[in-house]
């Protein structure tokens, strides 16, 4: 997993450069990224398939510039090969999703991928 986090950072850091793994510091400046992995399985065929999602954040009240930033984070991952080591991986867009935050001056928007993993050697 270190290898895909590798990969995932580096290329998010391309895209916005307040990019974090799982949680935000508490107080982080808007608007950033928070990326997770939240399952990696064998899919018995020499590979492994990953459920990865990035969240962006942002505070302001119109939500332009959090479009925008969801949307350049899926034109720089969607369909996109990553590489980190042993690992190299193909991102797919599954999911897009507006979450509501429990903070209603706080918008977030979720987009999951599935990412299939190729392990050299």
């Amino acid at each position: 997993m270190i290898d895909l986090r590798k990969a995932i950072l580096a290329k998010l850091k391309t895209i916005h450069p307040k990019v974090y793994f799982q949680s935000a510091p508490e107080l982080a400046p808007f608007p950033y990224l928070v990326f997770d992995i939240l399952n990696i399985y064998d899919d018995g065929e020499g590979t492994e398939t990953a459920t990865v999602d990035v969240d962006a954040w942002d505070n302001s009240a119109d939500t332009t510039q959090l479009e925008t930033l969801i949307t350049s984070v899926n034109a720089g991952l969607n369909k996109s090969t990553l590489t980190s080591g042993e690992l190299t991986a193909t991102f797919y867009l599954d999911t897009k999703i507006p979450l509501t935050d429990d903070d209603p001056t706080i918008h977030r928007r979720k987009y999951i991928y599935q990412a299939k993993l190729f392990r050299k050697g």
